[in-house]
């Protein structure tokens, strides 16, 4: 096996992957989930380049961006008992070759047939062996431009640490995202906000301690309630759309200009925008489609503090309900804005770490049921993050537009998108069979944040 520490790695970025000799529970949970068709865990990112960047070229790119991410040359291994969450271990004979492959879109060659074919390859299984992430080559893409598609399972990294990733492979490496406004739920876990409150409670015991204790019980029980709204939601999904059944997605693009400046003139941020967007969308959709309308329950990431290492999975997830919109689309935004907002403060996302822990443990068949049947309540997932920054460009191809996909996990539809400058470039993956007119659901997408700029 190729060594994973390389001579460039700066200590804390090294001493930092050492301490992750396994996946963590979180992850161990998503590397068993996406085994299931239905929970397939698969994280893609669409790069439209303006000529095919040289083969040999990009090859070498890749095998660079893996001793500078030791992830890219690891893999899960076997789980060593019941109880212990898989190791990482060293791919055998790392290859950059190995990881690429070079597919022509079929005539004309339009962004349709670009995105049909992505969703083939998103379907298909990694190679058995390799670190479970590869490069797609699209050539033949009408006016001569051509494609590539970078995808990964989500057990190696989540979008803001697969952004970084893929700035690796870019020219000068220069495409670290950095926010620009507030939003994406970053969270931070605070250890020294943690120990002051740990010694405020010592005093207050000292001077009430009736009124601690019952205070103490009142935030123990805002905690299970948490836990409950996150983990054990009964029922089905919230919306008038019909199950979601295909284990095959159809992937579509949409780019949203002034999408920033818009969301900072209603006070919130372009994961707002996208949300509420989405909700707005959702519900044009099925008054067209002559459905009910309905409230919608939406998944949302909360992201916590990143450590050293490049790639791996720093969020906790997140379940919201939403209302049926009303008229007023800056209302609703507000009211997206607020509960999106009060998510990302639910106790469960702190304690995220500990209850996967627990939830790891129960057998493969207990998991993907529970799994299942808790993302069958769910309507739609969404998160926008910061996109590419820097260079765009990998050799003499130029990086012209780029869109992430995200995991649809048995829901009707997952919207993912890059915020590049004031725009909002977000990647649609959706059931066939719960969208059943995609056209008119795009035609009600754009519209929503038509609306939400006015």
């Amino acid at each position: 096996m190729l060594s994973i520490v390389t001579a460039d790695s700066s200590s804390g970025a090294v001493g930092a992957e050492a301490r992750h000799a396994h996946l963590t529970p979180i992850e161990a949970i998503m590397w068993r989930a996406g085994h299931d068709e239905t929970l397939r865990m698969t994280v893609g990112t669409l790069l439209v380049l303006d000529r095919a960047p040289s083969a040999d070229q990009l090859v070498e790119r890749l095998s660079a961006a893996a001793c500078r991410a030791p992830r890219l040359q690891r893999r899960p291994g076997d789980r060593p008992s019941t109880w212990a969450n898989p190791p990482w271990v060293g791919e055998t004979g790392f290859d950059g070759h190995g990881h690429v492959r070079v597919l022509s879109a079929g005539a004309p060659g339009g962004r349709r047939q670009l995105l049909d074919l992505l969703t083939l390859v998103e379907a298909a299984p990694f190679e058995p062996g390799r670190s479970p992430w590869d490069v797609t080559v699209v050539e033949g893409v009408a006016d001569g431009t051509a494609a590539l598609y970078l995808r990964a399972h989500h057990v190696l990294t989540d979008g803001i640490g697969g952004t970084s990733l893929i700035g690796a492979v870019l020219d000068a490496n220069g495409s670290r995202p950095t926010p620009d406004e507030p939003s994406a739920g970053r969270r931070r876990l605070d250890v020294t906000g943690v120990a002051a409150a740990v010694r405020d409670m010592a005093a207050a015991m000292n001077d009430d301690p009736v009124g601690t204790v019952l205070g103490s019980f009142q935030r123990a029980l805002d905690t299970a309630g948490s836990v409950a709204r996150q983990l054990l939601v009964p029922g089905s999904s919230l919306s008038s759309l019909p199950p979601s059944r295909s284990t095959t997605s159809r992937f579509d693009t949409i780019s949203v200009p002034g999408a920033r400046p818009a969301a900072l003139a209603l006070g919130g941020s372009r994961n707002d925008l996208l949300v509420a967007a989405a909700g707005l969308a959702l519900d044009a959709y099925q008054h067209r489609l002559g459905l009910p309308g309905s409230d919608f329950r939406v998944a949302t990431p909360a992201s916590r503090h990143r450590d050293g290492t490049s790639g791996g999975n720093w969020f906790a997830p997140t379940r919201l309900e939403l209302p049926r919109p009303g008229p007023s689309p800056a209302a609703y935004f507000g009211i997206v804005a607020e509960r999106l907002a009060r998510a990302r403060r639910e106790p469960a996302v702190a304690l995220a770490p500990s209850i996967a822990a627990a939830v790891s443990r129960l057998p493969d068949q207990l998991l993907l049921a529970a799994l299942k049947g808790q993302a069958a309540t769910v309507d739609f997932a969404a998160t926008a993050f910061p996109g590419l920054r820097g260079p765009r460009t990998i050799g003499t191809a130029v990086i012209e537009q780029s869109y992430p996909f995200g995991p649809r996990l048995g829901r009707a539809l997952n919207l993912t998108a890059f915020g590049h400058g004031d725009r909002l470039d977000v990647g649609i993956a959706l059931d066939r069979v719960a969208i059943s007119e995609p056209e008119v659901f795009l035609d009600c997408l754009s519209e929503a944040f038509d609306r939400l700029a006015r």
